[in-house]
């Protein structure tokens, strides 16, 4: 009961201050990165610190209410990928079918066209290999 009491009094977001807005604002028309702003908010040791990705929230929110801090950032107008718990869905085909299920006449290889390819791309997609068996 007290865990769940202390838990549900945790601030889960945090409220940016009219002092903070104004710091982040200054910083990015320097060309500072969310992330150097808050490392140098945390290294200054200021009142209103907060982390970058609060900062990101913040600047996107900006921009969702008409606002125009996201031209600021370094990569403009790609999209900010937010850390999260979710997984890479990247390289999952739908309505795969299992190797397993495949018929026993495919393991034989005796027909044409009953090939098992596979493809490996190298660091930075700057290279492939294709093995066909």
């Amino acid at each position: 009961q007290l865990t769940f009491t202390r838990h549900n009094k945790k601030n889960k977001f945090v409220k940016l201050t009219k002092k903070a807005k104004i710091y982040i604002q200054e910083k990015l028309k320097l060309d500072w990165s969310p992330e150097q702003i808050s490392g140098v908010m945390k290294k200054q040791k200021l009142s209103y610190a907060v982390s970058y990705e609060t900062i990101y929230r913040y600047i996107y929110h900006n921009k969702s209410c008409g606002g125009r801090l996201y031209f600021r950032l370094r990569h403009k107008n790609k999209k900010y990928h937010k850390r999260s718990n979710d997984y890479n869905t990247r390289g999952i085909i739908k309505n795969r079918i299992s190797i397993d299920k495949r018929p026993k006449v495919v393991e034989r290889k005796s027909r044409v066209g009953d090939w098992e390819i596979d493809t490996v791309i190298g660091a930075n997609h700057k290279g492939a290999l294709v093995t066909i068996v």
